[in-house]
């Protein structure tokens, strides 16, 4: 690893906001993980206990239609970060993320986010004012999504 967790996490939009202090508490219980092509970060269904920054490779977040049918939702790269939906529903992991190859990812605990985010208010808002711009253009893109898949649909229908 070149860099230290906590210029990593600073590079994240999410954590531009946080001092130097907010950065290393948040780094002391994030876990550096290596993982293999072809081995899960997590499954559909599981509880839900943190989310991952992409240091480095390519994953994919699969999902299971009622029929069985896996459906590649995204993929995600360097420089991503996903499994953030459930830090702020408290719901369980609604697909499977996947290694397409090898890859490093940083672990960030939800309730030492939690716990850290909770001793400063400001922080907290900058934080939560950053995840909500990212979650309003990922809607923003969905919504293109299935306008242009409605579309597609009429015209081969």
């Amino acid at each position: 690893m070149q860099h230290s967790i906590e210029e990593i996490l600073q590079s994240i939009y999410l954590f531009s906001s946080f001092s130097k202090d907010d950065l290393s508490k948040l780094a002391e219980k994030t876990k550096y993980t290596i993982l293999e092509q072809g081995e899960s970060v997590y499954q559909e269904g599981n509880e839900a206990k943190a989310f991952y920054v992409v240091m480095y490779g390519t994953l994919r977040i699969i999902t299971s239609t009622e029929k069985g049918t896996d459906v590649n939702v995204t993929t995600i790269a360097t420089g991503d970060h996903f499994g953030e939906f459930p830090f702020l529903d408290h719901g369980k992991r609604a697909g499977t993320v996947e290694a397409m190859e090898r890859c490093e990812l940083l672990e960030i605990p939800y309730e030492h986010l939690q716990k850290t985010l909770d001793g400063d208010k400001e922080l907290a808002l900058k934080f939560y004012k950053s995840i909500t711009t990212y979650l309003v253009k990922r809607m923003r893109l969905l919504t293109q999504d299935l306008a242009y898949a409605r579309e597609l649909k009429k015209r081969y229908s």
